[in-house]
């Protein structure tokens, strides 16, 4: 008799065993799951995004800022305007416009732009801006979406490099 109620509570005791066992683990792989799954959403999402190169703006800050006021310090008056309108695959004609101090256009600058949907910062698009003539540069800029875009566009060319940052609001069509 003695036997068979050992037996009975080493099996009731390999039980309880099991299951505390196993819910430890249970309960130690469900913390990784969750890790995991944190880790992926805070890397992989394009909505959660830092500022593109904040990082060496702010240690360059003399420099940025610089270029930055570049245009008001010589008298230049630059222009970035985009098109209400895009194109079948989600291009839209933007045009920056450069005069100098005395109201004169100025050519032969090579100008580049960046763009980037405040809702997706980390999906930035560059390009090119040729000139057109009589201070005018004009590109087609990816700006698909309807909603708060950023365009930075870089001017080399001048006496010294400019930057020009605008937010531009694209209407729901």
């Amino acid at each position: 008799m003695q036997t068979e109620k050992a037996k009975s509570e080493f099996a009731a005791e390999r039980s309880a065993r099991r299951f505390w066992v196993s819910l430890v683990v249970v309960l130690l792989g469900l913390q990784l799951v969750i890790g995991f799954v944190a880790i992926r959403l805070a890397t992989g999402d394009p909505t959660v995004a830092v500022v593109p190169d904040y990082h060496n703006e702010a240690l360059d800050w003399d420099m940025t800022r610089r270029e930055v006021m570049a245009a008001e310090r010589m008298g230049w008056s630059v222009e970035i305007e985009a098109s209400d309108v895009s194109d079948g695959n989600g291009f839209r004609a933007t045009e920056v416009s450069v005069t100098d101090e005395s109201g004169n256009p100025v050519d032969d600058l090579r100008i580049v732009g960046s763009v980037y949907h405040h809702a997706r910062a980390s999906d930035i698009e560059r390009f090119e801006l040729p000139s057109v003539g009589k201070g005018r540069y004009l590109t087609l800029a990816p700006m698909a979406r309807p909603g708060l875009w950023q365009v930075e566009i870089f001017i080399e060319g001048a006496e010294v490099p400019m930057r020009k940052s605008v937010e531009i609001d694209i209407p729901t069509t």
